[in-house]
């Protein structure tokens, strides 16, 4: 029998029930590893409700959502009194929006800002009622709609811009409850007018989103519809891998690769008869518009056909080792039929993960609106944030990181264990339940190292965000060779962080076979994947190509079914809209649904490698199908004919 590489025990390691030649399967007799990791991470959480209690006590998320005026008033509110500024403690209940005298204000945020605009410091701003609608004189705005848009303290108008906004006012917009000027919404709109004409063949007006909202809600149920058939599709693909794994492999693989070629053969159609059109067009008529529209579906043509070309060398390169996919499927089939609970773990996963961020992103926008009025020289105030609440603001940032890592190890690991008692139980009606087994186990036993393997993952994540910023800051201003050093490392981290992931996945299904602490399920873990490289190699690299596949396929029907189901809907100005938040949650759908089936597969091969390394299949049989242990043979024959003069086959 070819089986896994195995690593040898050395003098003084840990000895426990694994050393043993008589295995069957995860451990019983279990104890409590990393509990000191544990203990941090419960005191952790304590210093979230800290945080918490401080950023609720000072913090105003009102100043996010409707804003401030120069004079510390939060709007749509009654404010306190400021000491020391006359036009603080508004009463601003009926005043939502934020009005700007400088009418080019927000040209600051434009790139390339071609427009003079007056200083921050200078700038005044109030609270007002409603946002013209139109050009108005200040007076009659004030004299028709009761709307005084001077300062607080001054009535009618006064012909000074400290006081009074340069009259006529122009027609402004309200965008989240900040009123813009319409130029400057044109502005904004002319740089996304060729993006928008390909998508929606219209132009981004004044109430672009309103058309967007408006777009959600006239479509909601299409949505729900659709998600629906996401879930339904998932669930369908779910099913062609346990009974039909070959043919839905290489179905995926067909659709995805006759798509793909249709696309760009379609992408290649519409530029030649854009091409041609424009070519027959008198020279007076050749507009900049036609010419670029012509030029962006060139590029969506070479965009398609590299992506096809890409396609088409990976399944050539990997055309030998696709079939190696097919049995682990089926055998992760079998594990999902007899457990099927598991499809529903990262939905569940999904929920509370969501909930948890959703609570701190709550606790963050209090943060953010924790600091202190401070009155500046010109009489303006400005709330700053103390160096106390930059530290809570990371403290925030590295709970997010670290709860959302610890959710999803928790997963891990518990689907791990499933699998592991499915695999190494060779009666398989007297399974029981053994998801509610690997559910007892973690948070009896092994919480602590899923705090320990969690904690590194958000600790490297944290340095991808940390080095974000300081390129962010640092962009065209320390030079070129900088900016291709902070890259580098970006780059380098995130290899980093995914090799983490992954041993990570794997250190959990040895605490789950084993119950090791975290790092001689890491050490562990290693080993075997440097043992069995070749072996690794193909299987990710053609499996999570092939997940990749069954999640586009979820998202290629879903976009298919919702282009039909809008055709119908004239009350929609931008079809893409609805259509890409429907795409979007077939992703994470689908993603949910085939994650188990990655799990599983690591899971499975794992065991495979103990199951080797522990039995003969003579004395001690193999736990394993006989089908899963003909074709790995077959496998490392392919993958390694080095090693075929020392393989055995035994049934």
């Amino acid at each position: 029998m070819g089986c896994c590489s195995s690593t040898k025990k050395t003098k003084g390691a840990e000895s426990n029930e694994e050393d043993l030649p008589d295995f069957y399967g995860p451990l019983e007799n279990r104890q409590c590893r990393d509990i000191i990791f544990l203990i941090i991470f419960l005191a952790f959480i304590c210093g979230i409700g800290g945080v918490a209690y401080f950023g609720i006590t000072q913090g105003n998320p009102y100043r996010l959502v409707y804003g401030v005026d120069s004079y510390g008033n939060v709007c749509n509110q009654d404010n306190e009194a400021i000491p020391n500024v006359t036009l603080s403690g508004q009463n601003n209940a009926d005043k939502p929006n934020v009005f700007f005298f400088d009418p080019q204000y927000f040209t600051s945020l434009l790139p390339d800002n071609p427009l003079p605009s007056f200083t921050e410091d200078d700038t005044e701003i109030i609270c007002i009622e409603k946002c013209p609608p139109e050009e108005v004189e200040v007076l009659d705005y004030y004299t028709t709609n009761s709307i005084n848009l001077c300062l607080y303290n001054t009535t009618p108008y006064v012909d000074n811009i400290k006081l009074c906004p340069a009259t006529p006012v122009s027609k402004h917009v309200t965008v989240f409850n900040r009123c813009i000027p319409e130029s400057i919404v044109n502005i904004a709109k002319s740089m996304t007018t060729s993006f928008t004409s390909v998508l929606g063949n219209s132009y981004l007006g004044s109430n672009f989103p309103e058309k967007v909202v408006s777009d959600l809600k006239n479509t909601w149920k299409e949505i729900g519809y659709l998600a629906a058939i996401a879930v339904g599709v998932s669930f369908v693909i779910v099913l062609l891998m346990r009974f039909l794994a070959a043919i839905i492999v290489w179905m995926i693989i067909i659709l995805v690769m006759t798509f793909s070629l249709a696309a760009t053969a379609y992408c290649w159609y519409s530029w030649y008869g854009l091409r041609l059109e424009f070519d027959k067009l008198p020279e007076n008529q050749q507009t900049e518009e036609a010419s670029h529209s012509v030029f962006t579906w060139l590029i969506y043509a070479g965009i398609a056909s590299a992506v096809t070309l890409i396609l088409s060398l990976i399944l050539l390169v990997l055309r030998k080792r696709i079939s190696l996919v097919v049995q682990l499927y089926k055998e992760a089939g079998k594990a999902i039929q007899c457990v099927p609970c598991m499809l529903f773990l990262p939905i569940w996963t999904l929920i509370v993960m969501v909930v948890f961020v959703a609570g701190l992103c709550v606790i963050a926008t209090f943060i953010e609106t924790s600091g202190l009025p401070v009155v500046k020289s010109n009489g303006h105030v400005e709330f700053v944030m103390e160096s106390f609440w930059v530290y809570l603001r990371w403290y925030n940032i590295f709970a997010m990181l670290w709860i959302s890592s610890f959710v999803a190890a928790c997963q891990d690991i518990v689907i791990a264990g499933s699998v592991a008692k499915w695999y190494f139980t060779r009666d398989k009606k007297k399974l029981g339940c053994p998801i509610l087994k690997s559910i007892k186990n973690l948070i009896r036993y092994h919480l602590g190292s899923v705090a320990f393997g969690s904690f590194i993952i958000a600790l490297v994540k944290l340095a991808r965000i940390i080095l974000g910023y300081i390129q962010s800051k640092l962009k065209n201003r320390a030079g070129k060779v900088v900016d291709f050093i902070l890259k580098c490392l970006q780059c380098c981290l995130w290899c980093f962080e995914r090799f983490l992931k992954y041993l990570n996945r794997n250190a959990y299904i040895e605490i789950a076979i084993y119950g090791y602490n975290f790092c001689e399920a890491a050490r562990k873990a290693f080993l075997l994947i440097v043992a069995n490289a070749l072996r690794v190699a193909a299987i990710n690299s053609i499996g999570d190509f092939v997940l990749f596949l069954g999640k586009l396929s979820t998202v290629a029907v879903v976009m298919v079914i919702g282009n039909e189901l809008m055709q119908n809907h004239s009350d929609v100005n931008f079809v893409w809209v609805p259509i890409s938040v429907a795409c979007a949650f077939a992703f994470a759908i689908a993603h949910c649904f085939l994650l188990v089936y990655e799990i599983t597969i690591d899971t499975i091969f794992l065991c495979f490698c103990e199951d080797c390394e522990r039995n003969d299949g003579h004395s001690r049989p193999y736990f394993m199908s006989k089908s899963l242990m003909v074709y790995l043979d077959k496998s490392e024959t392919d993958i390694s004919p080095k090693k075929k003069n020392k393989q055995t086959t035994k049934l």
